[in-house]
């Protein structure tokens, strides 16, 4: 079952010194605020019909928006946000409802913490090492997220509802008490980790639909990485409302999108490693997708681990492919985009294929930045799944 979307939008006056807010503190509430005003207009872009003309005009008044978040003005990107809102017909009705917060987050009549501490106490007697490593780092981080109070930075305990994520994690308690792994040919869409080492976890979220597990032949596996700002639920929930899950669906594909920010090579042998071991997933059909900071990500990959991945789309962003052994590569862009020109992905994409690697290049007229991800992932997904290794 996919989280619920649910990031409190609170009003920008509750942010003034009377209420006695740090300046960290209001920091954090505005980006809360900001993520909330982000997926409203991502799903009213994806749901309404719109001529080309209001897409170039909704695209530019957004990119606007992306510099303000950049420069960290979240009080005029919360108000541009709220703005483009309206101005698309927005309603208090299509926001989501705000997250529970005290007595609602009890589970039982118990504190979040108090059953997480009875979790981790549980998993503590649990072996930690072997087959099992990653399902245990996972349910260790899951149990991590039941806390008193949701995070106002960290956008997966703004997801989580705590009654329903308690009751899942104590079921994978029990499962890997009884050394099995509850990750496992698991259908539905949840957050976990990737054990890099004994210390470090990469999060991810793992979509991995009915279609795709119980398929008679192997899965195709698609690695999703987001772009600068947004983190691993960016794929999930947003980037046209979470249009990736669907595609997934009807193609039977399994995605794990990780929190992309400093992604390696190394991180991705890890991830198709375990996601290989718990998935029946073909070998000749992985794919890697990335925006912006991840289409950079996503064409070094293709460069060095080229031989394992069938093909690559870059979304407004990426860089030249050379290596003999890459995959052929899609670059998309917007010709509105202001972050990343159109004309540095297009001199991508040419660069690419002076190297002689197989390569397409698209380019949107009424596409920005960030909102051209919704827009041309049907297509991209579409011509990823045309190549095999």
């Amino acid at each position: 079952m996919r989280y619920q979307i649910a990031i409190a939008l609170l009003a920008v006056t509750s942010l003034m010194p009377h209420r006695a807010h740090s300046q960290a503190a209001a920091g954090d509430t505005l980006r809360a605020a900001l993520a909330q005003s982000y997926l409203l207009v991502d799903r009213l872009v994806s749901s309404r019909p719109l001529t080309d003309e209001q897409r170039s005009v909704v695209n530019r008044a957004f990119d606007r928006t992306t510099f303000q978040f950049f420069g960290g003005q979240f009080v005029a990107a919360v108000s541009s946000l709220d703005s483009l809102a309206r101005a698309l017909g927005a309603v208090d009705a299509d926001r989501p409802p705000a997250p529970p917060v005290g007595e609602a987050r009890y589970i039982g009549g118990r504190a979040p913490s108090v059953v997480q501490r009875e979790l981790l106490a549980t998993l503590a007697a649990v072996d930690s090492a072997g087959a099992l490593q990653h399902a245990h780092a996972s349910a260790v981080a899951r149990a991590g997220l039941l806390t008193d109070v949701a995070s106002r930075t960290r956008s997966i305990e703004m997801l989580v509802q705590p009654r329903a994520h308690a009751s899942a994690v104590t079921r994978e308690v029990s499962e890997l008490k009884a050394g099995r792994n509850p990750y496992a040919k698991r259908s539905g869409d949840w957050w976990r980790v990737f054990a890099l080492d004994a210390n470090r976890r990469l999060p991810a979220r793992v979509i991995a639909p009915p279609s795709a597990v119980s398929r008679a032949t192997p899965a195709p596996l698609i690695l999703a990485l987001h772009g600068a700002g947004g983190d691993e639920n960016m794929f999930a929930d947003a980037y046209g409302a979470g249009v990736l899950t669907r595609l997934a669906d009807s193609l039977g594909a399994i995605v794990v999108s990780p929190l992309a920010n400093g992604f390696t090579p190394a991180m991705f042998d890890t991830v198709v490693a375990v996601i290989a071991r718990e998935y029946t997933v073909d070998p000749t059909r992985i794919y890697v997708v990335g925006h912006s900071m991840g289409a950079g990500i996503t064409a070094s990959l293709a460069n060095s681990r080229g031989a394992r991945i069938a093909a690559v789309a870059c979304i407004a962003g990426g860089a030249a492919i050379h290596s003999e052994t890459a995959p052929p590569a899609l670059f998309m862009s917007g010709t509105l985009d202001p972050v990343i020109p159109a004309a540095r992905v297009k001199a991508a994409a040419e660069a690419t294929r002076a190297a002689g690697r197989t390569t397409e290049y698209r380019e949107f007229a009424t596409e920005g930045h960030t909102l051209i991800v919704g827009r041309v992932l049907p297509a991209a997904i579409g011509w990823l799944f045309t190549h095999t290794r």
